[in-house]
C-alpha cells in the first residue's frame, strides 16, 4: 500500500496522470496487457478516494486521473454528487441546464435538486443566467467564466442591454475619428483602451462592431485603402473618417434594402424572435422599418404626382387639340 492505495491502484493512478485528458479504455489495455482484467478493485479504489473520473466520449469509455488537490475538494461527496459534478465540469464555459444534468447522469429530480444545492455551498459549482432565457439556471464549475454567449459579453450589464455604454462609446468614436481625420481601427481600439469608458478589454472584432454600427447610423465612412499607405501603418486594415455629407442626403441615395441595420449590429448572435432581443424591441431594426415604410410612401407619392401631372397636361392637349 502506498498513500492508502494498493500498488496496482497507484500505477494506474501515476498512469492516467499522465494525461490531462486521461485514457481510453483501449489504451488502458494496451498499456497493462495481461494485467488488464485485474484492474476492476483498484479502479473502484480509486473512485473511492475521489481520485478517478469515468466519461464517455462517443462509444469508448475514459478514464481520468484527479490530482490531490482537487480530489480534496471532493472529501465526503457521494458517487452521485461527483457524478453531477463530472457533468457539470464537462459543459465548460457554456454551462448546462438541469434537464440536461438529469438526462445525463439519470438521477430522480429530488436528488439532484439537493446535490446541486450542496455542491453550490461548496463552491464547487454556480448558478448563472443567460441574457437569452432569463427564466433558466445555466450550472457550471465554479471558478469558470461564462462565455460571451451567455452573459451577451461587454455590452450587457446586469443582464439588461447596456444602452448607455455603447452610445457612450459610439460618441468617443465618433470624437476619436473626428480628431485623426482617418484612423485605422487599431488607432481607435487604443484611444478607446486609454479612454477607461470601457471596464473590460474590448477586441477589435468588437469595436469593429460598433463601427459599423456607427457607419450605419451615417456617422462614420470607411475610407478606401486602394493605393494608400500611411507613415508606418502598412497593412493595418480598414480606416474610417467621419461622414461629411447629411444624414438626410445619404438616406435618399441609398437604398433601404440595403441599409438594414442587421448586418451591422453587436448583439446580432442573441437576436431572436422570441428573444430578450428581438426585431420587435431593437430600436435601429424599428427605426429602419418606419424609415423604409416612408421611403416607399414618397415613392409612391412621387410616382402619383407624375401620373396625374401626365393626365393632366394629355387631357388639356386633347381639349385643345382640333379634332
Amino acid at each position: 500500500m502506498s498513500g492508502g492505495l494498493s500498488v496496482l491502484a497507484t500505477e494506474l493512478l501515476q498512469y492516467l496522470l499522465s494525461s490531462d485528458e486521461g485514457y481510453s479504455d483501449e489504451q488502458l489495455k494496451r498499456h497493462f496487457g495481461d494485467r488488464y482484467t485485474q484492474l476492476v478493485p483498484h479502479v473502484n479504489e480509486l473512485l473511492m478516494f475521489n481520485r478517478l473520473q469515468l466519461y464517455n466520449q462517443g462509444d469508448s469509455l475514459y478514464y481520468k486521473a484527479i490530482k490531490e488537490e482537487a480530489a480534496a475538494k471532493f472529501a465526503g461527496l457521494g458517487p452521485e454528487q461527483i457524478l453531477v459534478y463530472q457533468a457539470i465540469e464537462r459543459s465548460g464555459n457554456k454551462g448546462i441546464w438541469t434537464r440536461d444534468i438529469k438526462i445525463g447522469t439519470n438521477i430522480a429530480q429530488n436528488t439532484l435538486t439537493k446535490t446541486l444545492k450542496i455542491l453550490e455551498q461548496r463552491n464547487l459549482i454556480k448558478s448563472v443566467r443567460s441574457v437569452v432565457s432569463k427564466s433558466k439556471k445555466l450550472y457550471m464549475v465554479f471558478d469558470m467564466v461564462p462565455a460571451k454567449e451567455i452573459t451577451g459579453g461587454p455590452w450587457y450589464s446586469d443582464q439588461e442591454f447596456d444602452h448607455d455604454f455603447v452610445n457612450a462609446l459610439g460618441e468617443i468614436i465618433v470624437n476619436i475619428v473626428q480628431k485623426g481625420n482617418i484612423v485605422t481601427l487599431q488607432d481607435i481600439a487604443h484611444k478607446v483602451r486609454v479612454s477607461g469608458v470601457s471596464k473590460v478589454d474590448l477586441s477589435l472584432e468588437e469595436l469593429e462592431l460598433v463601427v459599423n454600427t456607427l457607419i450605419y447610423d451615417y456617422r462614420l465612412e470607411e475610407v478606401s485603402t486602394s493605393g494608400v499607405s500611411l507613415a508606418g501603418q502598412q497593412g493595418v486594415g480598414k480606416r474610417y473618417k467621419v461622414t461629411q455629407s447629411p444624414a438626410e442626403e445619404n438616406s435618399v441615395t441609398n437604398s433601404y434594402l440595403t441599409g438594414i441595420p442587421c448586418g451591422s449590429c453587436p448583439v446580432l448572435s442573441q437576436c431572436s424572435e422570441h428573444g430578450v432581443i428581438s426585431p420587435r424591441t431593437c430600436e435601429y431594426y424599428q427605426q429602419w422599418l418606419k424609415d423604409a415604410v416612408e421611403m416607399q410612401d414618397e415613392e409612391h407619392q412621387q410616382q402619383g404626382a407624375t401620373t396625374a401631372a401626365t393626365t393632366a397636361a394629355a387631357t388639356a392637349a386633347a381639349a385643345n387639340y382640333d379634332w
